[in-house]
């Protein structure tokens, strides 16, 4: 089976570093992706499947703004997640290589409206509401990575994405409850060139409740590294052009990523939304709280949401920052949309203002799910 969601919008983005504004066409209500699917029943309950999913943008995401090119690695075949399974209805389901992360999951589609990581969303690469490493840096390929500090500059945070190399188990669901659990081992037995060729290793686990007008997700992320640290080059695609740079990550250090989401269905056209997160590294360079609201209204074919996220940095620096997003669809059909999206961004709000401490984007487009 072949599926998959395609996106394109005008998107307009304001800045106070008026060398960032950029007039694009991308996507910008969700990730446009192609995705195969398989699965063989082999009697039982038992069943054998798998899953290949490539995000792509146009040009293999290069653009005629300042935003160069990604790497091979970010914008190849089978970039997003990747992974077999094996599914027992009595036993739950095992996957192996790159599966999306739970937390993902639980940001986007249990604690926020349904923004994707698309403007608007509480999970982007403009903004997430977790520091310390993550997976979700634009033109790194989901390897692990420390999001920039904050220090008088534009921190965007750090997402679950999805790691390789990953051993997922999600239980079957009793009474509304299913358990989730996600492994990805270490390596760490390179010394010399600062860890290069060293792997973080992940543990996660969640928890979810969906029952009736509730659906309630608990999920937490540990990233560990080891006694050698570890190193990497990779295209930053921050600058213009893309340059190679080396990213490391300190011996032994920790990175945590908690959240606790829920959504409630008031009314047939009303959903409310909600999420309480924290996150912290063992070197207290990460540290803070995070907290979000949000509410989903649906008319006939009209569908509004908005969303408001604060995140609270309690390291040394104290740099705030808080985002409020908006989103009006119009569904042609059931898997066609018109759309618009808006959302502000303050990257300073505990800091005197810096150049691109404040970035404003609006989007108008059409995608199509299949």
């Amino acid at each position: 089976m072949i599926d998959g969601y395609f996106d394109r919008g005008y998107t307009s983005v304001s800045n106070s570093n008026g060398t960032k504004d950029l007039r694009t066409i991308s996507s910008s209500a969700g990730t446009t992706t192609v995705g195969i699917k398989v699965r063989e029943d082999l009697g039982g309950g038992l069943s054998v499947g798998g899953s290949v999913n490539t995000d792509w943008a146009d040009l293999g995401g290069a653009t005629q703004g300042n935003a160069a090119a990604s790497s091979a690695q970010a914008t190849g075949f089978a970039n997003s997640q990747n992974f077999v399974d094996v599914t027992d209805a009595k036993l739950g389901t095992l996957r192996l290589g790159t599966p999306n992360n739970f937390t993902l999951t639980n940001a986007t589609a249990v604690a926020s409206p349904a923004y994707s990581t698309g403007i608007g969303s509480a999970y982007s690469s403009n903004f997430s509401i977790a520091n310390g490493v993550g997976t979700g840096a634009t033109g790194y390929g989901g390897t692990a990575y420390l999001s920039t500090a904050a220090s008088g500059s534009a921190v965007t945070g750090a997402r679950a994405i999805r790691i390789s190399n990953t051993v997922q188990y999600s239980s079957p669901v009793f009474s509304g409850v299913s358990v989730h659990l996600g492994y990805t081992p270490q390596n760490d037995n390179v010394t010399a060139t600062s860890g290069m060729g060293n792997t973080v290793g992940v543990s996660e686990y969640a928890l979810r409740y969906t029952n009736g007008p509730v659906d309630a997700m608990y999920t937490s992320i540990k990233y560990s590294v080891g006694s050698n640290g570890t190193s990497m080059n990779a295209f930053d695609n921050t600058t213009s052009p893309a340059t190679l740079t080396n990213k490391t990550l300190a011996a032994n250090l920790t990175s945590t990523q908690n959240l606790l989401g829920a959504t409630y269905q008031v009314l047939p056209a009303l959903k409310l939304h909600a999420g309480l997160g924290s996150f912290s590294s063992s070197n207290d360079a990460s540290k803070g709280k995070s907290t979000q609201f949000g509410a989903t209204y649906t008319i006939g074919a009209w569908v509004v949401s908005a969303q408001t996220a604060k995140v609270d940095d309690q390291s040394t620096t104290n740099a705030d920052r808080k985002m409020t997003g908006f989103g009006v669809d119009y569904n042609l059909s059931k898997t066609s949309r018109a759309y618009v999206r808006y959302d502000n961004i303050d990257y300073g709000t505990t800091q005197t203002a810096f150049s691109g401490s404040t970035q404003k984007r609006t989007a108008v487009g059409v995608s199509k799910s299949f």
